[in-house]
C-alpha cells in the first residue's frame, strides 16, 4: 500500500512538465515506503522510471517545494522529492532503507531495527542538522494524523513562505538552486591530522597570519601555497589535455578533488577562479587599449 507503480512516476512527471510549461509552482507531497518492487513494477521498467524522474526533475526552471507527510522512503521518495526545497512533518521520517531493512542487511536480523534507526538519522530534527531537510513543520498535539484540519493551516503557511523565496528569482537561478542544495548533500570538513587533534591544528590556522597564492588567495604557509598552485596547474594542464583529446579518443572523466581533501578542493577552486578573473580583466583591458590609442590619435 502507497508503493507507486512506473506507471504513477510516468503520470507525475507528465503533471511537472506541464506545470513547467505554464510557469506553475510545483508541490509534490511525499508519503510512501518506497516504490513497489514487485516483478509487474520491474517489467514495466521501475527503475528507469525512477532514474527519468531523478533527471528531468533537475531540468524544471519552476520552484518545486516537497513535503514529507508521513515516510519518505528510498529512490521512490526522490522520484517526486528533487525539490528546491524539501519540508518534513515533525514526525514524518526521511531515510534510504527502512530500519528493518537496514537491519536485515548489516546485523543480518530485523530484530536489530532500533540500533538501524538509530545509525540511519531518519528523524526530522536530525535530516535538519545534516541539512537533508530544510525545514521543519510543527504538528498538533497527538500529531498530524489525529487531527488533519489542524495541521492543514501550517503545512500551508509553510508552503507559502517557501514559495515566495522563489518570486524573484530567474529561471536559471531557481535551476542552479536545486542544483546546489544537493551538489552539498554529504560535504563536510575534513581534519585528519597526526595525533587526531585537529581542533589545535584549527585554531593554529585561525590564528597564522598566512601567506598568498599567485592569485591572491590564503594559504598556511609556503608549503602548502605551493601545493595549491601546483594542485591548480595539474587540472589545468588535465583540461588542456582533454581539449585537444591529445591522448584519447574519447574524452575520459576525471572524478573533481580525486586524491584531495575537501578543505584543498575548496582552496584549489577558490585559485582556478581568481586565475579566471585575472585573464578575464587581463583580456578586456587589452580590448580596452586599442580604443584609448585611437581617441588619442584623435584628439592629435
Amino acid at each position: 500500500f502507497g508503493m507507486p507503480q512506473p506507471n504513477g512516476y510516468r503520470k507525475a512527471m507528465r503533471f511537472m512538465r506541464h506545470a513547467n510549461k505554464f510557469g506553475l509552482p510545483i508541490v509534490t507531497f511525499v508519503d510512501t515506503p518506497g516504490a513497489y518492487a514487485g516483478k509487474t513494477a520491474e517489467e514495466l521498467g521501475q527503475g528507469e522510471a525512477i532514474a527519468y524522474n531523478l533527471r528531468e526533475m533537475f531540468g524544471l526552471r519552476v520552484p518545486v517545494i516537497s513535503v514529507v507527510i508521513g515516510e519518505g522512503g528510498s529512490g521512490g521518495a526522490l522520484a517526486i522529492g528533487c525539490a528546491n526545497k524539501n519540508l518534513i512533518l515533525e514526525n514524518s521520517v526521511y531515510y534510504v532503507a527502512s530500519p528493518e531493512a537496514c537491519a536485515a542487511i548489516l546485523w543480518k536480523s530485523r530484530s536489530a531495527s532500533n540500533q538501524a534507526t538509530e545509525a540511519l538519522r531518519i528523524t526530522a530534527s536530525e535530516l535538519i542538522r545534516l541539512e537533508v531537510m530544510d525545514e521543519v513543520v510543527p504538528e498538533p498535539l497527538g500529531g498530524a494524523h489525529s487531527d488533519p484540519v489542524a495541521a492543514f493551516p501550517a503545512i500551508k503557511s509553510a508552503i507559502m513562505a517557501t514559495f515566495r523565496q522563489y518570486e524573484n528569482m530567474s529561471e536559471r537561478e531557481i535551476q542552479l538552486d536545486r542544483y546546489q542544495k544537493f551538489r552539498k548533500l554529504g560535504q563536510f570538513e575534513e581534519w585528519v591530522v597526526r595525533g587526531a587533534d585537529w581542533r589545535n591544528v584549527r585554531s593554529e590556522r585561525a590564528a597564522a597570519s598566512g601567506v598568498q597564492t599567485g592569485a591572491g588567495t590564503w594559504a598556511l604557509n609556503e608549503a602548502e601555497a605551493a601545493y595549491i598552485e601546483s594542485s591548480v596547474n595539474a587540472d589545468e594542464a588535465w583540461e588542456h589535455t582533454l581539449a585537444e583529446k591529445a591522448e584519447w579518443t574519447n574524452k575520459p572523466l576525471q572524478p573533481p578533488g580525486l586524491g584531495r581533501s575537501g578543505v584543498m578542493e575548496m582552496a584549489v577552486s577558490m585559485v582556478e577562479a581568481r586565475r579566471r578573473k585575472q585573464a578575464a580583466a587581463g583580456s578586456r583591458s587589452t580590448y580596452a587599449a586599442p580604443a584609448e590609442a585611437a581617441k588619442q590619435e584623435a584628439a592629435v
